[in-house]
């Protein structure tokens, strides 16, 4: 068969399966499996492909027909500029998660720069503290890694109830050269100390409507990271309730929230003491992310 060929029968494929962005797919299938990107796609269409490549395509091709995430397929996820490694174990890493991350990286940054100007010397510089950040219900990781990345100068903690999520997250840790600590337990669950910064992308999708979730999702990723039981804030509650015992004084608290439960976020970060709660949108102009501090009296 012919690149072109190829590339036609992989777009009728994927939309007969109810792919929705087959086109992209498509291409990302032909560079990876064949190693043909678009430029010599274009030099030279009706190059012939080797049967052994075609072969290892058909393999990828059939499990994308089940629906089975490119992602997973692929085993690996850009988020943030980095790559992470993913797999069934863990939520596959979403470009609105990344609203979360600029923010609190943002965040971050400006209190450091705020504290550097306060130094009286070189010295108080030097041993300037860390900025500790938990990321509870880590999955992949790519939540407190990204901000390891972005912000050397913090200390942070991976927190999830999941082994296998844990496995996965170490596996990105080493990969991306990232210092941290992974720990294992439902929420707080074994969690020591205080910290200046609480980041979560916890389950929040009502348990009634998984099941009318695209195939990709209700199929294949992991359930335990999206049922939010009944109304979707059951885990948004318990961290709510149980944070303020683990933040310094003025701590910070950022959640991933789906697009219709920004006033009951503000209602129960509120109701528990937290201030100056925020909602922000993420690019659609959808309420993504909360924030609140909580003062300590």
């Amino acid at each position: 068969m012919t690149i072109r060929d190829i590339l036609t029968s992989i777009r009728e494929r994927l939309q007969k399966a109810g792919i929705e962005d087959f086109e992209y797919e498509s291409w990302v299938l032909l560079e990876w499996k064949l190693h043909i990107d678009r430029a010599e796609f274009y030099m030279n269409p009706n190059r012939e492909v080797k049967q052994e490549l075609l072969e290892e395509l058909e393999e990828v091709l059939l499990k994308r027909e089940q629906r089975v995430p490119l992602q997973y397929l692929m085993g690996e996820c850009e988020f943030m500029g980095f790559d992470f490694s993913v797999d069934e174990r863990v939520l596959i890493p979403r470009q609105d998660t990344e609203c979360l991350v600029e923010l609190a990286v943002e965040d971050i940054r400006n209190v450091k720069t705020q504290n550097r100007c306060e130094f009286n010397n070189a010295a108080d510089q030097k041993n300037e503290q860390k900025v500790k950040v938990l990321d509870l219900c880590t999955g992949s990781g790519c939540i407190g890694i990204s901000v390891k990345k972005l912000c050397q100068n913090t200390e942070v903690t991976l927190a999830d109830i999941s082994e296998g999520a844990l496995a996965v997250a170490k596996k990105n840790a080493e990969n991306l050269n990232a210092n941290v600590t992974l720990i294992r337990g439902n929420l707080f669950e074994n969690i020591e100390g205080r910290f200046d910064y609480i980041l979560s992308n916890p389950p929040y999708i009502p348990s009634q409507v998984i099941q009318g979730l695209m195939p990709e999702v209700k199929d294949h990723e992991p359930r335990l990271a999206l049922d939010g039981e009944e109304d979707g804030l059951a885990f948004y509650r318990r961290i709510i309730e149980q944070a303020p015992e683990y933040l310094n004084s003025n701590g910070r608290i950022y959640f991933e929230i789906g697009a219709e439960q920004g006033e009951d976020m503000i209602r129960l970060m509120t109701d528990r003491g937290f201030s100056e709660v925020k909602v922000h949108k993420d690019l659609a102009g959808l309420d993504r992310i909360a924030t609140g501090i909580y003062s300590r009296r």
